[in-house]
C-alpha cells in the first residue's frame, strides 16, 4: 500500500465499503498513525482526521464515498 512516514512498528488497511462522509476506522495500533485516504475510484482525498484514541480515528469528509484508508 502506499508509503507513508509514521512512527509505531505497524500498518492497518481499513475499508470503508458503504457510501459515508464520516469513517470510524479502530486500527488496534496502539499508537496515533500517519493516515492516507483513497476514494473508490482509487483517487488520493484529503478528510479531517481525528484520533480519538491510540487505536481508533475518525475521518470526516465533505462529501460522502467508500474507499480505503492506510494508517501506518
Amino acid at each position: 500500500f502506499p508509503a507513508a512516514g509514521g512512527g509505531g512498528g505497524g500498518a492497518f488497511h481499513f475499508v470503508q465499503g458503504t457510501v459515508a462522509s464520516t469513517w470510524i476506522v479502530v486500527h488496534d495500533l496502539g499508537f496515533y498513525p500517519d493516515v492516507q485516504a483513497f476514494d473508490s475510484a482509487g483517487d488520493q482525498v484529503e478528510g479531517d482526521v481525528k484520533h480519538d484514541s491510540t487505536n481508533q480515528l475518525t475521518i470526516t469528509f465533505t462529501a460522502a464515498f467508500s474507499g480505503d484508508a492506510y494508517c501506518n
